[in-house]
C-alpha cells in the first residue's frame, strides 16, 4: 500500500490517515483463470495536523486523544496516528482538516451537494459541527428559498436532508422532509446515506399531517 502526505501543520503531532480504492489496471489481453480475483489496492492518504486543534474543534477527537486507546499514544515515528481506514471521501476530508486548522487556501468558495453530503458525514461522525458553521451557512445559501426542490423522493433530496440536519439548517431541512413526505409511501430511502433513523419518523409524522 503506497501513501502520501499532505502537511496541513507542518509542526503538526498527528497523522490523520486514510485509503482510497486504486483503480484497477487496464485488463491484460491474457484472460485470468476462471474463479480468480484481484485483491483491491490501496493508497493512503497522510494528513500531517495538529492535535490541538483536532481536539479543540472535535469532540470525539476530544475523548479519543484522552482515552486509553492507541491513538493516544505516540508510534514510532513520534507521531499520534488516526486511522480511518477507507469509511470516507479523502478531498472531503481534506477541505475539512484546512477549516479546522484555520486553512482557507483550497477550500471551495462554492460546494456541490455531492461534496457537501461527504462533508456532511465527517462532520456528524467527528461532532466539529460549529468549527465549520460558518463556512456550512455560506455553502447552504445555494440551497435555499430559490432553490428547487426535487418533485420526487431521489437521491439529491436525501442528500438535502442530510446536510441541512447536519449542518443544522431548519428551514431547508422542514422543506425538505414535506416535500420527502409527499412523494413516499411505505419508509424513506436512504441510498446508503448515513440518515439518522429518527429523521424517517418524522417524514412519517409529516405524512400525517398533511
Amino acid at each position: 500500500m503506497s501513501n502520501t502526505c499532505v502537511a496541513i501543520d507542518p509542526n503538526g503531532d498527528t497523522l490523520v490517515i486514510l485509503a482510497t480504492k486504486q483503480d484497477p489496471p487496464p485488463s491484460k489481453e491474457v484472460t485470468e483463470p476462471a474463479g480468480t480475483t484481484e485483491s483491491p489496492t490501496f493508497i493512503e492518504k497522510h494528513f500531517l495536523c495538529s492535535q490541538k486543534h483536532l481536539t479543540l474543534a472535535s469532540r470525539r477527537a476530544s475523548k479519543l486523544f484522552s482515552s486509553a486507546f492507541k491513538e493516544a499514544s505516540k508510534q514510532d515515528d513520534g507521531l499520534y496516528h488516526w486511522d480511518f481506514g477507507d469509511v470516507f471521501d479523502v478531498h472531503a476530508f481534506e477541505v475539512i482538516l484546512k477549516i479546522i486548522h484555520g486553512k482557507p487556501r483550497g477550500v471551495p468558495k462554492i460546494a456541490q451537494l455531492d461534496l457537501l453530503s461527504q462533508m456532511a458525514s465527517i462532520v456528524d461522525d467527528l461532532e466539529c459541527y460549529d468549527a465549520l458553521s460558518f463556512c456550512t451557512d455560506i455553502w447552504l445559501w445555494a440551497y435555499g428559498g430559490t432553490y428547487k426542490l426535487p418533485e420526487r423522493m431521489d437521491k439529491t433530496l436525501a442528500q438535502l436532508i442530510l446536510v441541512s440536519f447536519v449542518f443544522a439548517n431548519k428551514d431547508i431541512f422542514q422543506r425538505c422532509i414535506q416535500r420527502a413526505a409527499r412523494y413516499t409511501c411505505e419508509g424513506m430511502p436512504t441510498f446508503d446515506l448515513p440518515i439518522r433513523a429518527d429523521i424517517p419518523r418524522r417524514i412519517e409524522e409529516s405524512e400525517a399531517g398533511m
